[in-house]
């Protein structure tokens, strides 16, 4: 079975590298796709620096980004 991908999401991370989120269907269930893509003379393209997860786990990854997201109020005053 071929996996499917539909970008959802992105974000400039230096002049060569971009963060993209997707919703990435392989053998019947959907994950959550968040990679660092770079482009340069040698390679453009997804690269191993980033995570991918089931979307069983998402309500879990966004309490762990609102952890983070406290934590980061709390040092940046």
């Amino acid at each position: 079975m071929k996996e499917q991908s539909i970008e959802i999401g992105s974000f400039k991370k230096s002049d060569h590298s971009t963060i993209i989120g997707k919703l990435t269907t392989w053998k019947d269930d959907l994950y959550i796709d968040l990679r660092e893509y770079i482009e340069s003379e040698g390679y453009t393209g997804p690269t191993k620096k980033g995570l991918r997860f089931h979307s069983e786990n998402w309500e879990e990854f966004k309490n762990l980004v609102n952890l983070i997201d406290e934590a980061l109020s709390k040092n940046l005053k």
